[in-house]
């Protein structure tokens, strides 16, 4: 690409590019296109200094043990979710976190395609990318191996009319993560997209486009997954829902009676752990504190999906409740990523890739929706009875942390912590329940059970683990 100041301006967005991004199919489970953007700033003043992406070794185009290659990434796609959960505040009015790590490291990592020195170097070290070797080349192959799966990714470089960008950076963006540049022109066109892209589900994004905005950096991740073992619709019933030991909400609870399960209980991590699979090459993980164990805050710092997969036992018949909900989550990085460490993208950043005319970060705005349900559940198998001596059982009736994984990268394409899955129900008292004791255990054995008879006697009072 050598040094060429060569610059490129947007040429308008041909049609019909997004319908291949939207599936007619209803699954049960839809994680909607978090989106992520990164407003750059044009600061005052010009330079003359040529500039272009430094491209990656030439043997990054060499075959590479691929699955190998991508659990290193995977692994810091997961690193930077963690400081990113660890780094962002629930509260009344955002009582859950959910984000997509992958579409944070997707767009910081196009970010890093224009940076030079000290800001590529922050970048990189926040992506956990600066040991991983010929890093953009494997986050590309990774982004074509999910885009097969049931992940559709769509990245758009909006840009001012009049603002000159460097070829090269064009063409290395495109050419890692297909990301085409478009003409900036109004908000409404940019909240359109958005909202096109995730059906409907988040609207007017952004209220505003400040007019010294120049390059926008968007990206969106949608996933949508059929359940393995599905939820019959007619077996879900309101429940409760534990917050704390002294509040809870009632929710609506998928059941089943017999539903095969992967399930952990991890005495050093303090939690139980379950898997859910999705037909296809992901699936829905649920870490849940133990009784006394601490909460879903202390499990983030010490998650580590690597090792829990490679413990988990093979799945076994058992009963099931998991809490049917629908949560969006929308947040400003800034504060978090400085305290990552990259504070200067803010101020000061070299990204001198890009063009020639200096620029700043001025915003990074995620948005993040997740609908866990039974929808196009077939009723057939799930409603079935079933004799044991003694019956496994796991209900998700306490906050939790949850993790959509892909399988080969072992990748948490999202992740968040669930602490009220219905946040705009008013919580009740415990005491409110007659009998109800928020430590009490109850066992069940010798019986026949049906998810009709599910009783709840306080968080994780049902659950037990053979």
């Amino acid at each position: 690409m050598g040094g060429s100041k060569q610059t490129v301006t947007p040429n308008h967005p041909k049609g019909g590019v997004l319908s291949s991004l939207i599936s007619a199919s209803c699954w049960d489970m839809t994680l909607y296109l978090p989106v992520l953007l990164l407003l750059c700033l044009c600061r005052l003043g010009l330079t003359d200094e040529t500039s272009m992406v430094a491209p990656e070794d030439h043997s990054c185009g060499e075959p590479v043990f691929r699955q190998e290659a991508w659990r290193s990434v995977g692994g810091a796609v997961e690193r930077l979710g963690r400081q990113l959960l660890n780094s962002l505040q629930t509260g009344p009015e955002q009582p859950n976190v959910i984000l997509s790590p992958l579409s944070v490291a997707l767009a910081l990592a196009q970010l890093a395609l224009g940076a030079h020195n000290e800001t590529q170097k922050l970048l990189l070290s926040s992506l956990h990318a600066h040991t991983i070797p010929c890093y953009h080349h494997t986050l590309g192959s990774l982004l074509q191996h999910l885009t097969n799966t049931s992940l559709q990714v769509a990245t758009r470089m909006y840009l001012r009319p009049e603002f000159e960008v460097y070829q090269s950076f064009v063409a290395e963006s495109l050419h890692r993560y297909r990301s085409e540049p478009a003409p900036l022109i109004s908000v409404e066109e940019v909240n359109q997209w958005v909202e096109d892209a995730t059906k409907g589900h988040i609207t007017n994004f952004l209220p505003s486009i400040p007019h010294d905005i120049v390059l926008m950096l968007i990206n969106a991740v949608h996933f949508k997954g059929e359940w393995e073992a599905r939820f019959d619709p007619q077996l879900t019933q309101k429940d409760v829902f534990y917050l704390d030991n002294k509040n809870f909400v009632h929710v609506d609870m998928m059941r089943s009676a017999k539903y095969p399960l992967s399930l952990l209980e991890d005495g050093e991590l303090g939690a139980q752990v379950a898997r859910f699979p999705f037909k296809g090459n992901t699936s829905f993980l649920v870490v849940m504190p133990l009784p006394g164990r601490g909460n879903v805050s202390s499990l983030v710092t010490k998650l580590n999906i690597s090792d829990l997969y490679r413990r988990l036992p093979q799945e076994s018949t058992m009963q099931v409740q998991l809490p049917k909900f629908t949560l969006q989550y929308r947040q400003e990085l800034q504060e978090a990523l400085t305290s990552m460490g990259l504070g200067s993208l803010f101020s000061g950043p070299d990204l001198s890739g890009i063009s020639a005319v200096p620029l700043q970060v001025s915003s990074v705005r995620h948005a993040c929706g997740v609908e866990l349900s039974e929808e196009g559940a077939d009723a057939s198998a799930a409603t079935s009875v079933t004799m044991m001596r003694s019956i496994p059982i796991f209900f998700v009736n306490s906050p939790f942390l949850f993790a959509l994984v892909d399988h080969a990268s072992l990748a948490p394409l999202f992740l968040g912590t669930v602490t009220n899955p219905a946040p705009d129900t008013s919580p009740m008292r415990i005491n409110s329940l007659l009998g109800d004791d928020p430590h009490g255990n109850r066992t069940q054995s010798d019986s026949t059970n049906s998810n009709n008879d599910v009783q709840s006697d306080g968080p994780h009072s049902s659950n037990n683990v053979q």
